[in-house]
């Protein structure tokens, strides 16, 4: 006999409640970053790129805690658009990407939107309930990964 689905449950449920959250803030950040004609996981995307001078895809995946397969999907139009070099690849070859000056120069004209969001979101939380999350957040992550 089929047991019903405690909707209830979701109330509490840790997965559901981060992905409606996260959903929540994206598209908060997304209303202010889409006018520079990028979403956020791309402007995201740019940052990390800009941090060093060149990244192979796999550690950029690793680092971002992206599946490399959504990792090349938002890639392809900051590539299409001249912000992010893909080289190498092939069969057995690493994927190399580094961000253009073309792709630096997004990133100073998003930065401002993006601040804006930030504050905004740390304001509405406050700065030590955001810190205190942050933190949180990042030991569960650490201890997840390692099971």
């Amino acid at each position: 006999m089929p047991k019903d689905l405690d909707m209830a449950a979701a109330e509490n449920c840790v997965c559901f409640n981060l992905r409606w959250v996260t959903r929540v803030v994206t598209q908060f950040y997304d209303a202010e970053i889409r006018r520079h004609g990028l979403r956020p996981t791309q402007g995201t995307i740019l940052a990390s790129l800009q941090a060093k001078d060149s990244w192979s895809m796999a550690d950029l995946s690793d680092w971002l805690g992206m599946e490399r397969t959504t990792l090349v999907r938002n890639l392809r139009p900051l590539q299409r658009e001249g912000f992010v070099n893909v080289g190498g690849g092939g069969r057995g070859s690493l994927v190399e990407l580094s961000i253009t000056a073309k792709g630096r120069k997004q990133v100073e004209k998003l930065m401002p939107a993006w601040k804006s969001a930030q504050i905004a979101v740390v304001k509405t939380l406050g700065e030590k309930r955001w810190s205190a999350i942050l933190s949180d957040l990042e030991a569960a992550a650490l201890a997840l990964n390692k099971k």
